[in-house]
C-alpha cells in the first residue's frame, strides 16, 4: 500500500513508512538503529549510540538561534508485536503492511506499530521543516521500551545536553500530559512433573479467540474481556463435576497488552468429554451474555480434540488453576486527585508452559509508588502460598513521573495550544508507563511535557491513528519547537 506516501505533513508519513518497513519488536531492533543512523549520516547530522542501543541525533540551530536553549525529542524506536490468529506475519522478518482507512492509518491483522513510531517520524522530520526557527534539537531515540522501558533505564548522564523536553508518546490529541504512572512485574514459576497419560483420558483443547485486547494501563477501565481469565474461569467451572488433569495454558504475548488469545490442552475421562464440553460451553455462554455484551461481543470459545504426549502431576492442575484466579487483574484503586484517573492496576500479561514449568506475569501500575509497592507484594505473597516461585524485584521496574506545577514546558505548550486551536487542552496524567520518569531519575533538573496523536487501539492488531490529528499534533510540535527559539 503506497496511499500513505500523499498524506500529509508528507515528510513525516514518509519517514513512518519507511520505519514501518524494517521488523523491530523489543529486542529487534538493530535494523532500525542502523536505519537512523545511516538516515542521520546522509543529512551530514551529528549522531551516536549508548551501550543498550539508544540512538541521539542532534539538528544544529537554525541560523540566529544558536544560544536558544536545546530541546530533547524523545520517542521509542520498538514496537508490540501483536497479530490475529489467521493473520500469516513474521515480525522478524517481515514489514508492517499499512492501509489507510479514511481518517485512519492502520495494518492489515497486526499491531501498526505508531506507538511510537509516528512521534519518532515527527521529530525526524523537524530536520526537514522549511522555515522553521528553532535551537538545538537532540532527538533521542530508545530502544525496548515496551517490554520494560529498559532502554531508557539505561541512559547515562551526558549523553545529551537538552534540559528542556517533549515526549512525542502520548495518545490523545486533546490533551497535554504532564505525570505518568509507574511500574513492577510480578513473574510466578509454578514447576511440576510430567506424567504418563493415564488409560481412559483423552485430549481436549479449549481455546479463546476474538477479543479486542488492548493497552493494560490505557484501556483498563474500559472492561474488556481478558482471555487468560476467561479460559481459566472455563477450566474451573468444568473442575467442579469433572478430574481433567492439565497439560498445558498459553496465553497472551506481552505483559502490557490485555490478552486477546489463550488456550489450555486438559486430559479427560473419556466417559466425561460431553460433560465437559457443556460446563465449559455454559461458563462461557454466561460470561458473553453478562459481562461482555457491548464490550467485547467478538469472544468465541471452543472445545476440540487432540491427541496426547504427557499430563502434568505433582497437584499441577489445582496449583496452576487456582494461581490464575486469585492474581488480581484489573483496577484496584481510583484516583482521589484526580477524577477519572486509574490509580493503581494490574494485568496477567502472559501464560507460557514449558514441558513441565508453568510461567505467569503480571505487568502492575501506579502513581503512588506505596500503592505499587503494596500491590506488588499482595502478588508475591498470592504466589508463595499457592506454592510457585516468584520474581518481584526484576530490573524492569520504573519510577512513575511526578507532575511539575512549575514547568516552564507546559505552559509554552498550554500557551501554543491554546493559539493554534482557539480552546485550551485538558492537563493529564496518564495511567501507562512513559519513559519520562527514568530520564527525570537521571536528569532532575529535566523539564517535560508529553503530547501526540490519537491512537485507538494500541498493543492490539486494531492500532490505528488519525492523520488529521496528526496534522493537529504536528501544527503544535512545530509551534512549541518555535516558542522556545523567540524565548
Amino acid at each position: 500500500m503506497s496511499k500513505y506516501t500523499s498524506l500529509q505533513p508528507q515528510s513525516v508519513w514518509s519517514i513512518f513508512g519507511e520505519i514501518s518497513k524494517i521488523p523491530r519488536g523489543s529486542g529487534n531492533e538493530a535494523a532500525v538503529m542502523r536505519w537512523v543512523l545511516d538516515w542521520a549520516k546522509a543529512k551530514g547530522l551529528p549522531a551516536k549510540q549508548d551501550a543498550v542501543g539508544n540512538v541521539l541525533v542532534t539538528i544544529p540551530a537554525t541560523p540566529g538561534c544558536e544560544k536558544v536553549p536545546a530541546v530533547l525529542v524523545q520517542g521509542h524506536l520498538d514496537m508490540v508485536c501483536e497479530k490475529n490468529s489467521d493473520t500469516k506475519h513474521d515480525f522478524e522478518k517481515d514489514p508492517i503492511k499499512l492501509l489507510v482507512q479514511g481518517d485512519w492509518v492502520t495494518a492489515d491483522g497486526t499491531t501498526l506499530g505508531a506507538d511510537n513510531a509516528i512521534g519518532v517520524a515527527m521529530g525526524m522530520a523537524l530536520a526537514d521543516a522549511k522555515g522553521v526557527k528553532h535551537g538545538p534539537v537532540e532527538l533521542l531515540m530508545t530502544v525496548d521500551e515496551e517490554r520494560g522501558l529498559t532502554g531508557a533505564a539505561g541512559v547515562k548522564k551526558g549523553f545529551f545536553k537538552a534540559r528542556l523536553m517533549i515526549n512525542l508518546d502520548s495518545e490523545q490529541d486533546d490533551a497535554l500530559f504532564v505525570g505518568c504512572a509507574g511500574g513492577r512485574d510480578t513473574v510466578y514459576t509454578v514447576s511440576n512433573r510430567k506424567q504418563k497419560v493415564a488409560k481412559g483420558l483423552v485430549g481436549r483443547k479449549v481455546t479463546v479467540r476474538g477479543l479486542l485486547g488492548g493497552h493494560s494501563g490505557l484501556d483498563v477501565d474500559k472492561h474488556r474481556g481478558h482471555a487468560i481469565k476467561i479460559l481459566n474461569r472455563c477450566l474451573l467451572a468444568a473442575r467442579d463435576e469433572v478430574a481433567f488433569k492439565l497439560v498445558s495454558f498459553d496465553g497472551g504475548s506481552m505483559r502490557n497488552a490485555i490478552p486477546r488469545e489463550a488456550e489450555a490442552v486438559v486430559a479427560v475421562p473419556e466417559a466425561d468429554t460431553a460433560k465437559f464440553k457443556k460446563l465449559v460451553d455454559g461458563m462461557a455462554k454466561r460470561i458473553k451474555a453478562e459481562e461482555l455484551a457491548g464490550v467485547d461481543d467478538g469472544c468465541v470459545v471452543k472445545v476440540g480434540a487432540c491427541k496426547l504426549t504427557h499430563t502434568l502431576g505433582g497437584g499441577c492442575t489445582t496449583r496452576t488453576l487456582g494461581l490464575i484466579a486469585a492474581i488480581p487483574s484489573g483496577i484496584s484503586q481510583m484516583s482521589r486527585a484526580i477524577p477519572g484517573l486509574v490509580e493503581t492496576s494490574s494485568n496477567l500479561g502472559v501464560v507460557t508452559t514449558d514441558g513441565s514449568k508453568v510461567t505467569m506475569v503480571t505487568c502492575s501500575r501506579s502513581s503512588s509508588m506505596a500503592s505499587l509497592d503494596e500491590v506488588v507484594r499482595q502478588h508475591a505473597m498470592i504466589g508463595e502460598l499457592a506454592g510457585a516461585a516468584v520474581k518481584t524485584e526484576q530490573p524492569e521496574g520504573y519510577p512513575g513521573w511526578a507532575p511539575n506545577p512549575k514547568s516552564k514546558m507546559v505552559a509554552i505548550t498550554a500557551k501554543e495550544y491554546q493559539r493554534i486551536f482557539k480552546h485550551e487542552p485538558q492537563l493529564l496524567a496518564i495511567h501507562a508507563g512513559l519513559e519520562c520518569g527514568l530520564l527525570t531519575e537521571k536528569y532532575p533538573d529535566l523539564d517535560i511535557v508529553s503530547f501526540g496523536p490519537n491512537i485507538a487501539g494500541a498493543h492490539s492488531p486494531d492500532e490505528k491513528v488519525s492523520v488529521t490529528s496528526v496534522q493537529k499534533i504536528w501544527k503544535l510540535f512545530l509551534g512549541v519547537i518555535e516558542k522556545v527559539a523567540k524565548g
